[in-house]
């Protein structure tokens, strides 16, 4: 087998040993495992073309505004152990691109000595789409708006001094632009 093999491949010019070794080479990376892997716990990781692992489950955006909200929290002094939770009026809304022809027409008729003049405006909005990877539209997002908080809900060790409580909501007023009527802070137990 061996001397067979050495037998092509000297018979082979160098050009056609690249493109065999370019064409194993592809061939290694598209057979190469990348994706979804089990953990021992029967949960799934995602792995990316770096090798990096994450949960399957990505971090809402509740839940990631709640978490810069507490680690902010944990850093003000007095403030204690703290427990956020944040409610949000919708979800995200994605703005999509729209074409809008516009047509006009005028018309002009004549009757004996009588001339009218008339136009009309025409005007349809079409949803703009774009190719993914697999060849399927998808509409063209144009911009995202993000929902706006309806309510913060802090619970902190010091929940029971004003001062505290009004340092509390002034940082969430500025990090949510919310009015302090939708923020509500307590003594943790």
């Amino acid at each position: 087998m061996r001397e067979k093999l050495s037998a092509i491949l000297k018979n082979q010019k160098k050009e056609q040993l690249v493109v065999y070794l370019l064409l194993a080479a592809l061939l290694i990376v598209l057979v190469w495992p990348v994706g979804e892997k089990k953990t021992d716990e029967g949960s799934s990781e995602k792995t990316d073309d770096a090798g990096r692992t994450g949960t399957a489950e990505p971090i809402t955006q509740t839940a990631q505004m709640e978490k810069v909200l507490t680690e902010a929290l944990l850093q003000a002094e007095g403030v204690g152990r703290v427990q956020v939770v944040i409610t949000l009026e919708s979800t995200n809304r994605k703005i999509v691109e729209k074409d809008t022809p516009d047509s006009k027409s005028t018309q002009e008729s004549t009757n004996g000595e009588d001339t009218t003049y008339g136009s009309s405006e025409s005007r349809e909005e079409t949803t703009v789409y774009e190719k993914d990877g697999d060849g399927t539209e998808i509409p063209y997002v144009v911009s995202e708006e993000y929902p706006a908080v309806r309510g913060v809900l802090v619970i902190a060790e010091g929940g029971d001094n004003p001062v505290i409580v009004e340092e509390i909501q002034e940082a969430v007023m500025a990090l949510f632009q919310v009015d302090a009527h939708k923020i509500k802070v307590m003594k943790m137990k």
